[in-house]
């Protein structure tokens, strides 16, 4: 099961853009999950059939993917403000999008310090 505190650490490890395209191991992924989700490489574009194509989640561009990673029962597909989580035992799809204030500034991050929040 992945847990807040883990997706928090995805976010926190993998908030980069990968810059070889071949690291992600696409087809492999594309594989694995071939059983419950159709995908396929068109391009540098990676389309997952199993998604409407209505969706903004049903098409993506490789080159903005930071990672992917396999768990026990999913795969997650890596963006700097979201996360694509893969079923490998059945059809589900999840998402889960980055909160907004997560991100520190460069004078957060050298002081070590956050801004304070103003009750509302």
């Amino acid at each position: 099961m992945i847990t807040q505190e883990v997706i928090d650490d995805i976010y926190r490890n993998y908030h980069k853009q990968c810059r070889d395209v071949e690291e992600l191991r696409l087809p492999y992924f594309i594989e694995l999950l071939s059983p419950y989700h159709d995908m396929h490489i068109e391009g540098d574009m990676v389309i997952v059939d199993s998604i409407k194509a209505t969706s903004p989640f049903h098409k993506f561009l490789m080159r903005g993917l930071c990672t992917i990673l396999e768990f026990d029962r999913i795969v997650a597909m890596v963006f700097p403000t979201h996360i694509i989580f893969f079923s490998k035992r059945d059809r589900k799809i999840s998402v889960n999008f980055r909160p907004l204030g997560q991100k520190r500034s460069w004078k957060e991050r050298l002081f070590g310090r956050r801004k304070k929040e103003s009750p509302e």
